[in-house]
């Protein structure tokens, strides 16, 4: 690709919403206008500032005829103002940027160069957050390259590389007014009809900001039925779109468990007044009965996710507040302390340490060190069974029964390039001279794995007590001397201290696998 190169119509056409964003805006526009990729347009729409930002747009742009200024009256949402910048471009492939972010030197140039490499019609740059602004860990984990629709749907932001022919021959637009995930509704159009989709940035190529004066439109209120009627269109678009109609539907629970269930995260619903949590489980207890069946919940991969759906449905107010408040009182760190083999897959060892008032686990029984020491001389007679599904079925009932009590722990796999959850319950198991220790093994058949085939994964546990209340994940560390290695799986310590597996090497099944010595 020729950075500089002459061309009748320009590389990329940036499509840049502004309303009252300074100082934010000029930081933007330098970050845009200095790009190595020099054959673009930038397209700033302002709709209707009052603090000087058109001016500021103007005075950029009398020094650069790459940069077109169009003023226009409020309207309120950015959809209206992106379709405005959509009418004026002419660029191969199209940005869409927010007017208080800034992009690396070579964002552009590099997303160009993936884009025409493979042929691909939407490409998602690396993120960070600045000035204390979150971003999706599919920003810190995916590898380069492709990236699946399961896993694109995990972003729907529009600050991505698209091709414009897509856009056009499909006559893509935003919605307009004030409409919320507006930018959802485009993005998931654009991707369920892209030939391929791609990730890019072995380092972050696009910095999200959040404002100091806090005027992001994502901290604006939220209206409950504005927002999921906005769900609802995303979620026609993937059954109307998505060829499978069993992927379309998976497709369809994901996006639930992403937009919907994040109101019932502590911090958010403990603030709502009585009122508005009725009205947002009303609002979601309509969308599930239309379009997730009940029984899917089960699939949702996370126990504590499955339960609110079950409690959502029934419109159980009095149930979802004692489930969200159980999440802080289940609080807990784990740590992992090892991989062996066994025979038709692995099993991973994990301490489970409360917080320190944990008011929940102290009310559950717990088995006795005899009863633990029963469970595990039976899981060694029997573990030659593991290798098939219904030993694998016995003996865990069976070491439940013996070393079970109140309290049920699971450990949660995510693959980074896969992204779907899969929760697998423990087994009680003693640690040598600590009695009281709460570790648990976890049996993970080859058949299991060979989903996260080619692939890292990271490990959660989720604690759960009474049959019914879960709380919240919580990340496995890893523990002094590993990696460790087996039946083609290495377990390794990220650079945040974490245990994750690497499957990117074949898995294989375990010769000879027997006791632990």
């Amino acid at each position: 690709m020729d950075l500089g190169r002459e061309a009748p119509h320009p590389t990329v056409s940036v499509i840049l919403p502004v309303y009252d964003s300074m100082p934010y805006v000029t930081a933007t526009l330098e970050s845009v206008l200095g790009q190595d990729l020099r054959s673009i347009e930038v397209i700033a729409v302002d709709d209707g500032s009052t603090d000087g930002s058109g001016e500021e747009l103007d005075r950029f742009a009398e020094q650069d005829p790459r940069l077109t200024v169009v003023h226009q009256a409020n309207s309120g949402w950015p959809g209206m103002p992106r379709n405005r910048g959509l009418e004026r471009a002419s660029g191969e492939f199209v940005f869409f940027m927010d007017s208080d972010d800034t992009m690396a030197p070579h964002a552009l140039s590099a997303l160009v160069a993936m884009a025409e490499e493979r042929d691909a019609d939407v490409v998602i740059p690396r993120f960070q957050g600045v000035g204390g602004r979150g971003v999706q860990s599919l920003f810190k984990l995916h590898p380069e390259g492709e990236i699946s629709l399961e896993r694109a749907m995990e972003t729907l932001s529009p600050q991505k590389l698209f091709r414009r022919s897509l856009i056009e021959q499909h006559a893509l637009r935003f919605p307009e007014g004030r409409v919320r995930l507006e930018d959802g509704i485009f993005v998931t159009a654009a991707y369920v009809r892209a030939r391929l989709i791609l990730f890019c940035g072995a380092d972050p190529l696009y910095f999200i900001a959040k404002r100091d004066d806090e005027k992001n439109i994502s901290s604006s209120p939220i209206q409950p039925e504005n927002y999921v009627g906005s769900c609802r269109r995303i979620a026609a678009t993937l059954l109307a779109e998505v060829p499978d109609p069993e992927r379309a539907r998976r497709l369809v629970q994901q996006l639930f468990a992403r937009k919907g269930l994040r109101f019932y995260a502590p911090q958010r619903w403990q603030r709502m007044t009585d009122d508005r949590k009725a009205e947002w489980v009303a609002q979601h207890r309509a969308f599930l009965d239309e379009l997730v069946a009940p029984e899917r919940d089960a699939a949702m991969g996370n126990p504590t996710n499955a339960q609110l759906c079950r409690l959502i449905r029934a419109g159980d107010l009095e149930g979802i507040d004692t489930l969200v408040d159980a999440q802080a009182d289940l609080a807990h760190e784990s740590v992992c302390l090892g991989l062996e083999a066994v025979p038709g897959g692995v099993e991973v060892m994990v301490e489970v340490i409360p917080s320190a008032e944990e008011r929940l686990l102290s009310g559950a029984s717990k088995p006795g060190p005899a009863r633990v020491a029963a469970a595990e001389r039976l899981h060694r007679l029997l573990r030659p069974t593991l290798r098939w599904r219904v030993g694998r079925g016995v003996t865990r009932r069976a070491e439940s029964f013996l070393a079970g009590g109140g309290i049920r722990v699971y450990l949660h796999l995510s693959g980074r390039r896969v992204g779907r959850g899969i929760s697998v319950p423990g087994r009680r198991f003693r640690v040598a001279g600590r009695p009281d220790a709460l570790a648990y093994r976890f049996v993970l058949p080859l058949e299991l794995m060979r989903r996260f085939a080619r692939d890292r994964v990271d490990l959660w546990t989720i604690l759960e007590v009474r049959g019914s209340l879960s709380g919240r994940r919580a990340r496995v560390a890893a523990a002094d001397g590993q990696p460790s290695k087996a039946a083609g799986m290495r377990l390794y310590a990220t650079e945040h201290g974490n245990a994750s597996l690497d499957l990117r090497a074949p898995a294989r099944a375990p010769r000879g696998a027997g006791p632990r010595a």
